[in-house]
């Protein structure tokens, strides 16, 4: 079924680049759709998003069967698009028995307003986000002058360096070349790309957002203070003889299952990226849980395995060697449980300042299955304790998306000072000129 040609790509992504969400008026389409299960009818409310593709998940507001809708946007500034649904719903004609079901790809809501016919729950959020901006010293001028010239959305950008990325993996060094130049033309306004550092790096620190690009320039300072005041030799060859392609696998992993889920996280991105907390009782119009279920637990576990390079920099910051600790070898380190992995660079501020979201019970509890989404999906209801075993607790499923997208964000902050700390020595990460 066609969209109405109400909407295009040039109200597409405008709210959603780095400075702030414009103040116009959000695109949000209808269209009906049939539960063939109780044949209970819907009209869903949709906002346009930054993506092209944006699938959503929820239940039925009668019988409670999962359905999903998928709403792929041309491309063009009068394209129109097209959507798709779950074999156990059908698109339909206008009902008055309808109940309203309201969809966003980039915004929460107030879970009284998940059903109104009258609720704009972006726009008070937009609001709270150019807030946000101001406190940091960026003006309303200013981001509106980045929201003109803003450039490609995040999850269109990432298909492109996806691909680059494992075509270097694979030995098509030729290819992936090829592609990193025609991704300068199409997204840096035709400027040179060094290689896949060079483009990685302009891409994760514009995804981070203000503070964690901060984050990133305070530790990356701290890194190169202790590599230039210690003989840092012996860890530069360990690191690029022994970790490099390991680290570098790791993190593609998590890139991958981050934009694989994207519909989901993209609910609350752009508030993380700017602190700013969802608003009390909020709801989630997407709810697929069971893709993002271990996102957490694969989150942490991932983390705790690379702060290991902390570890190995706060040994040679306290004059030792890089795999001696103050009471353990770098060896008998990678033994520990994840969760003490943090405790040897306890007392280098710069270091703990990344590491603040670190729940090891929600990992215990994802990988042990001891973790689900409430009947009502508003919910995620998780068992801590070792095995998964301890007393039930929850949080809203709001809360979750937005833990996991900060232990996300935590993860690719690493990723830019290992990146720029490569390239200090002379070496790329992923591939590219030095």
């Amino acid at each position: 079924m066609k969209v109405a040609s109400a909407f295009s790509l040039g109200s597409r992504s405008s709210p959603f680049q780095d400075a702030a969400p414009s103040e116009e008026t959000p695109v949000i389409i209808r269209n009906y759709l049939r539960c063939l299960t109780c044949d209970q009818v819907h009209m869903l409310r949709i906002a346009i998003g930054d993506a092209k593709r944006q699938p959503h998940h929820f239940a039925c507001r009668n019988c409670g069967e999962e359905l999903e809708v998928v709403l792929t946007l041309g491309t063009g500034s009068s394209s129109e698009g097209a959507f798709s649904c779950s074999e156990n719903a059908e698109l339909c004609e206008e009902a008055a028995e309808a109940l309203t079901i309201n969809l966003d790809p980039n915004f929460v809501m107030p879970k009284d307003q998940a059903n109104s016919l009258l609720s704009f729950p972006r726009l008070e959020q937009m609001r709270t986000m150019v807030k946000a901006m101001e406190a940091r010293g960026i003006s309303l001028n200013q981001m509106a002058r980045a929201s003109r010239e803003q450039g490609p959305t995040f999850p269109t950008e990432w298909t492109h360096l996806r691909k680059a990325i494992g075509l270097e993996t694979r030995g098509n060094s030729k290819l992936s070349r090829r592609e990193i130049d025609k991704s300068g033309e199409l997204f840096y306004g035709g400027e040179r790309l060094d290689g896949l550092d060079d483009w990685l790096i302009r891409f994760l620190r514009r995804l981070v957002g203000p503070d964690y690009d901060k984050l990133f320039e305070k530790i990356s300072k701290e890194v190169e203070r202790i590599i230039e005041a210690k003989d840092a030799g012996g860890l530069m060859k360990h690191y690029f003889g022994d970790l490099r392609t390991s680290r570098r696998d790791t993190y593609f992993a998590i890139l991958t299952d981050f934009f694989r889920n994207y519909s989901e996280f993209s609910q609350v991105l752009y508030r993380v990226r700017l602190g700013a907390p969802p608003p009390e009782d909020a709801a989630a119009g997407s709810t697929n849980f069971e893709n993002v279920k271990t996102f957490y637990g694969d989150g942490f576990e991932t983390f705790a395995g690379l702060v290991e390079l902390f570890t190995m920099l706060n040994n040679l910051d306290a004059g030792r060697e890089y795999d001696q600790g103050e009471q353990l070898s770098l060896k008998k380190y990678r033994e520990l449980d994840n969760a003490s992995k943090f405790n040897p660079f306890a007392r280098n501020a710069a270091f703990v300042e990344l590491c603040v979201e670190i729940d090891n019970q929600i990992r215990n509890a994802s990988h042990h299955r001891g973790i689900k989404l409430s009947a009502d999906r508003h919910s995620v209801l998780y068992r801590p304790g070792k095995g998964g075993t301890g007393e039930e607790q929850s949080m809203t499923y709001v809360t979750y998306l937005d833990r996991c997208t900060r232990i996300f964000l935590q993860i690719v902050v690493l990723l830019c000072v290992e990146i720029m700390m490569s390239f200090r020595q002379g070496q790329a990460l992923f591939g590219g000129e030095s």
